[in-house]
């Protein structure tokens, strides 16, 4: 197992992967903060979830509670823009 993955693996940002759960906006602006400011692993960590969160089938149905709730520009402005593009082809749902 890749060391990023086994950092992931205890991470307390692991749950913005349980579809399970209710969502932590504050954590999800946290991971974003965390992979444009911090370096290293930390860095390496957030680029990670946010991957996972993107190839998620699910993750099309956490995007309006995002875009409604985030604190960060960022992080709207990465989810709206994995929005467009599943969508674009044809990978996204809509209702």
């Amino acid at each position: 197992m890749p060391a990023e993955m086994t950092m992931l693996a205890d991470h307390p940002a692991r749950q913005l992967l349980d579809f399970s759960q209710k969502l932590d906006i504050n954590l999800l602006d946290n991971v974003v903060n965390s992979m444009y400011h911090d370096i290293g692993s930390q860095q390496r960590v957030a680029q990670e979830v946010l991957t996972n969160l993107k190839d998620h089938p699910d993750a099309w149905t956490r995007v309006d509670t995002i875009l409604e709730f985030s604190q960060n520009m960022k992080t709207k402005v990465i989810v709206t823009t994995w929005w467009l593009l599943k969508t674009s082809t044809g990978r996204g749902q809509t209702n």
